[in-house]
């Protein structure tokens, strides 16, 4: 049996440290609960980590390194018959993803400081000139958009959130093993294309998770040449972005940020 420190995927593929790294999240999150009813609730979403953590790693040593049910069962300390009723699943949707991913096309805009003052869909909260412009340019690359909330992570234009006042790296927001986990439910995690329309701050989260991310943006300084590009790949002809099959949200036109 190949042991699971031995394991050649812990090495080569970033995926397994924030499988890990996302139940460190949801620790440090408990850690800092205060009453009786929040403790309740960060372990039941430590729970809930512990799950998904262990169906990633079970489900990339399968696909990855060739390891048995009955392997996978001796470290889980289940049977074969166990962990095949588990994982047999999990571990063929991943092979259908990762075949059809290799097609997908995924583009991601960040959100912005300037939001509307009650809770709204993700597509209409952020009213500032930025995002516009790259909602605009997203929608020129085409593919399917996501927003990248510094408080929420990955969000569809249809998912209605609160307004918030945190940037991407300050206590508070989202991180990498987070995203990590956001795009495994959201099934994009194999995406084949993906383009991240951002500044650093924003971009280097999301190449975390996709090391071949696309990022135009790169070597721009300051605001005034991202808009610039952002400008330029708006004009470029192709096929528009894929918000929701049933909700397309409008560019907000509110005021500048």
């Amino acid at each position: 049996m190949t042991r699971p420190d031995d394991n050649r995927s812990c090495h080569r593929a970033p995926q397994l440290h924030p499988a890990a790294a996302h139940v460190t999240d949801h620790a440090a999150a408990l850690a800092a609960t205060r009453t009786p009813s929040d403790i309740l609730a960060a372990l039941a979403a430590m729970e809930a980590a512990c799950r998904e953590a262990r169906e990633w790693i079970a489900v990339d040593l399968v696909l990855n390194d060739g390891w048995s049910y009955a392997e996978v069962g001796r470290a889980t300390g289940t049977t074969r018959q166990a962990a095949s009723k588990a994982y047999a699943d999990p571990v063929n949707a991943r092979m259908r993803r990762s075949v059809m991913g290799r097609d997908d096309a995924v583009v991601i805009v960040p959100c912005g400081s300037a939001k509307l003052d009650r809770p709204a869909p993700a597509g209409l909260m952020y009213t500032g000139s930025y995002h516009r412009a790259c909602r605009r340019a997203a929608d020129r690359i085409g593919g399917r958009l996501l927003i990248l909330s510094a408080r929420y992570g990955l969000l569809t234009p249809d998912t209605v959130i609160e307004p918030y006042d945190v940037r991407m790296g300050q206590p508070g927001a989202v991180t990498a093993p987070t995203l990590y986990a956001q795009a495994r439910r959201l099934g994009i995690d194999v995406a084949g294309t993906v383009t991240v329309l951002a500044g650093r701050d924003y971009a280097d989260p999301v190449s975390a998770v996709w090391p071949h991310a696309r990022r135009p943006l790169d070597g721009t300084r300051g605001m005034p040449e991202q808009m610039a590009v952002l400008a330029e790949l708006a004009h470029e002809p192709t096929t528009p972005v894929v918000t929701n099959p049933r909700c397309t949200a409008p560019i907000p036109e509110g005021r500048a940020a």
